[in-house]
């Protein structure tokens, strides 16, 4: 029996707040370890809440590193 993991699907491969963030890194994930991207806030991991939107992470989440959210330079005009 082949078992499908659909965590992809329902993650999505691209977070709107994480992609405007300064710190994101879109270069490191590992599907099988159920890590979409990484930043510097959170090296080993995006919490779901965040890479979903359900927080936007410009106040101080558990186990950011001190890091949060800041908008990438270009984006700022």
């Amino acid at each position: 029996m082949v078992m499908i993991d659909d965590t992809i699907i329902y993650l999505g491969l691209i977070s709107k707040i994480c992609a405007k963030c300064k710190h994101y890194t879109p270069e490191r994930f590992d599907i099988k370890k159920k890590i979409i991207g990484t930043c510097k806030a959170f090296p080993n991991g995006i919490p779901h809440a965040i890479w979903l939107g359900k927080n936007n992470h410009k106040k101080p989440y558990r186990g950011d590193n001190g890091i949060q959210f800041e908008l990438k330079e270009f984006l700022k005009s």
